[in-house]
């Protein structure tokens, strides 16, 4: 029996490790294929595979520098996320095109990034923040309390002034089909920062969507945005005094951002969403925007309705705790 049991032990072994280095040959494989074709673009260096049981499958150790700037973006682990290590196994023989009827797809599929690293004083970023600015021409640019919030984001003088020489973030979706319906939770986080956490239910099918392209009309079920702060606000509080701002002229530049940001999706936040969210700016560390509609809505159409009237179509509710 005892010898019975060690060689369960090594068969199991052994199919895991076969198992594992099959997929870790093939991503290396298809990686290595990219590179050259990416050349012209940027450099692209990794330093491995992993994969675990629980089913995520990572290149580690990524670097990337794009054509033409001295900096490089740093990322820790970048890949995908099912619900088991035979997932994965299935998801390899999907890729091979092995046409076995038993490959469906799991159940939820994922991507992930994790410890992005992006210097505050890289070039590739000062680049982006100026080319943002120069097709966005706002008019209030240089107005301290725009700088101090980010109104339009951070430039890279905003950042070093809120104490941050680097950024360090980590990113992740995973999407979930039902039977009417697919859930999209998403994921941002920037260490010392914010934490962004997004859940998204739309009506029908994520592959009935996909094929569709452009064609596809996506319709809300509901929403929800969370917001976590971690020392990004008192941060915010310290610069813009700094810069001379007083406490009320703090509130209303952070207010004026956020009607910013929701007018570039067709809508002006009402009393609903402001107060709540003047709360959290004030002594909470959490705020948390729903939209539950009377019935699944064509995004497409939001856009016909005055900015006004959308978070009462939306049926918008904010809390801080």
């Amino acid at each position: 029996m005892k010898f019975f049991l060690i060689g369960v032990v090594l068969l199991v072994g052994l199919g895991y490790g076969g198992s594992k280095a099959y997929i870790h040959y093939q991503v290396s494989d298809k990686v290595d294929s990219v590179i050259p074709i990416v050349s012209p673009y940027m450099d692209l260096q990794y330093g491995g595979i992993s994969s675990t049981l629980t089913g995520e499958l990572t290149i580690d150790d990524v670097v990337i520098r794009v054509n033409g700037y001295r900096d490089t973006i740093v990322i820790g682990r970048l890949g995908i996320n099912t619900p088991s290590y035979l997932d994965l196994i299935k998801l390899s023989r999907l890729s091979a095109d092995s046409g076995a009827s038993e490959n469906v797809p799991p159940e939820y599929f994922g991507l992930l990034a994790e410890n992005i690293r992006v210097s505050a004083s890289a070039d590739y970023y000062r680049d982006y923040y100026d080319e943002s600015i120069k097709a966005l021409a706002p008019a209030d640019i240089r107005q301290g309390g725009v700088q101090c919030v980010g109104k339009y984001g951070y430039s890279p003088r905003a950042l070093k002034a809120l104490g941050y020489e680097e950024l360090v973030m980590s990113m992740s979706m995973i999407m979930r089909q039902a039977d009417t319906h697919f859930n999209t939770e998403m994921d941002f986080d920037i260490v010392d920062m914010i934490d962004v956490e997004i859940d998204v239910s739309m009506e029908g099918g994520v592959m009935e969507g996909a094929a569709m392209g452009s064609a596809y009309q996506p319709r809300l079920r509901n929403l929800q945005l969370k917001l976590t702060d971690n020392s990004l606000k008192q941060r915010v509080v310290k610069y813009c005094t700094e810069l001379g701002l007083t406490s009320a002229q703090i509130m209303r530049a952070h207010i004026n951002a956020l009607q910013y940001a929701g007018g570039q999706f067709g809508m002006e936040f009402d009393k609903h969403v402001i107060e709540p969210y003047k709360e959290y700016l004030t002594d909470k560390s959490i705020f948390v925007a729903t939209a539950n509609p009377g019935e699944p809505i064509y995004l497409t159409k939001i856009g016909r309705y005055k900015p006004i009237d959308v978070p009462a179509l939306l049926n918008l509710a904010a809390i801080a705790r």
